[in-house]
């Protein structure tokens, strides 16, 4: 299939000295990379989307500070509003059997400030839910705090969304200090058919505007990462569901141990887009260090990304075949800006992956290593990768298996089908015509060998860049991230 893109997102708007939050706004500052100068804007539309404070007289129920909360008992409703009070010191949860409907979803929201979850040590969790569908979780009710719900301290999980919950959308939330993963968000298969693929769909899922940082695993673990052959138990080799309409967006993620953002399974309609990274894969554990990866039988679009600083690569794409990675800034992945290699691709007309206006920026060792020889066509395009890592080692190569070209782009081999063209590659990052490399300011100087130099995508219809600026501005696109604008 084909996908027509449209400028739907809505980006974070930072105005800030760090990859965090100017002194006037909310939240600690994150890492060290000055997204300024990436983003444009300021904070302060955002404080307006989150609304005034939430009353909790307003609430239809009042979370008590009891560890279980079972929505039948409790008789919960379809469209009512459960709420976290913020003078009740909570020390982890768990809620089953909380069951919306589409058109009348339960909302939990805080009430009557910043509530703040701090699990004693030795605590698996923060927060879950299991058997639980049609809902929202958002810290949205207190504007003094975009992020009024705080979950901290747990040995394993931040927030985790199992036993077959489905339908629910994440936002506004911190998550900080666990063991493990900040957000986890899949059910398991196990013996019991009810949460195998084909007897459990999770469906129409949304995690936006959340913050994620210090966590000793993956910031978003979203999807079970054995798509392709399952897992053994006892009754055999047990398959997960997947997981259809997936909206992962606008997040911020710093300091994690594995990837910041991890999706499998997310075998239709899946977006991750205009999330902003940094610091990722700090345990450099092998195949765990990179920034997003598009894990086995998960499809469709990852764009307007920023990944910025780890030990692995920017993003790595195992996908479904028919993904399309787009409109990225990655700087400096001690490996490849792009790794991919095909694990499980059915075999469709015109599959294969694409890879459109990405720049890349002093990736360690490639632009992008591509392996995916099994799919009909890959595409490379309108693409600038800059001082590739492996280019000396290449070109000083004994046995001249590769030159320094290679390192720009890495094929497994010549039965790799792929076309390249409209692409920027050099060794020289001055010459690309970006305003301040220094200070990681990668928009375009109005003599950039990169204006209107990009070749047209046809039926991709890419009309837009990491900035939401329309696409072309000139008579063609221009080659990476970043389309410049008079």
């Amino acid at each position: 299939m084909r996908w027509k893109l449209v400028p739907f997102m809505i980006i974070i708007r930072l105005s800030v000295g760090n990859f965090g939050f100017s002194q006037n706004a909310i939240g600690p500052e994150v890492g060290t990379f000055n997204i300024d100068n990436v983003l444009k804007g300021s904070f302060d539309n955002l404080l307006e989307s989150v609304g005034k404070p939430f009353p909790c007289y307003k609430c239809d129920h009042i979370i008590s500070s009891q560890h279980h909360q079972d929505g039948e008992k409790l008789n919960f409703q379809p469209g009512d509003t459960i709420c976290l009070d913020a003078s009740i010191a909570y020390k982890n949860l768990k809620f089953t059997n909380i069951r919306g409907t589409e058109e009348n979803p339960i909302t939990m929201i805080n009430c009557g400030g910043t509530v703040i979850i701090n699990t004693p040590s030795g605590y698996t969790f923060v927060l879950k839910t299991e058997n639980s569908s049609h809902f929202r979780i958002s810290g949205t009710g207190s504007p003094k705090e975009f992020y009024g719900i705080k979950l901290r301290n747990a040995k394993v999980l931040g927030l985790t969304l199992d036993k077959l919950s489905t339908n629910f959308e994440i936002d506004h939330l911190e998550i900080s200090d666990v063991g493990f993963s900040g957000i986890t968000a899949k059910t398991d298969p196990g013996c019991n058919n009810g949460t195998t693929r084909g007897h459990f769909t999770m469906k129409n899922v949304s995690f936006h505007d959340n913050f994620v940082h210090d966590v000793g695993g993956e910031g978003f673990y979203v999807g079970n990462s054995f798509y392709a052959n399952g897992k053994q138990k006892d009754c055999g080799t047990v398959f997960p569901h997947a997981i259809e309409s997936l909206s992962l967006y606008n997040n911020i993620i710093d300091n994690t141990g594995r990837e910041s953002i991890q999706v499998g399974s997310a075998t239709k309609d899946a977006k991750i887009y205009s999330n902003r990274m940094s610091n990722y894969g700090l345990i450099n554990k092998k195949h765990h260090t990179n920034g997003i990866q598009i894990g086995e039988g998960t499809g469709g679009l990852c764009y307007n990304n920023v990944v910025f600083g780890g030990p692995g690569n920017g993003i790595v794409v195992l996908g479904y075949g028919d993904n399309v990675v787009f409109n990225n800034l990655i700087i400096e992945p001690q490996e490849n800006g792009i790794f991919c290699d095909e694990r499980y691709t059915p075999k469709i007309e015109g599959n294969g992956f694409s890879f459109f206006n990405n720049t890349i920026i002093n990736p360690g060792e490639n632009g992008i290593k591509l392996y995916a020889e099994l799919v009909d066509m890959n595409r490379f395009v309108n693409n600038v990768v800059i001082n590739p890592g492996s280019f000396e080692r290449y070109e000083n190569d004994k046995n001249k298996k590769r030159t320094g070209k290679d390192s720009f782009i890495f094929l497994l081999n010549e039965t790799v089908n792929v076309i390249v063209e409209g692409n920027y590659f050099s060794r020289e990052i001055h010459e690309a015509g970006f305003i301040s490399p220094s200070t990681n300011n990668f928009r375009l100087k109005r003599n950039s060998p990169l204006i209107d130099q990009g070749v047209d995508l046809g039926e991709f219809e890419i009309n837009f860049d990491i900035l939401e600026e329309n696409r072309p501005q000139g008579e063609k696109p221009d080659i990476g991230a970043f389309e410049f604008v008079k």
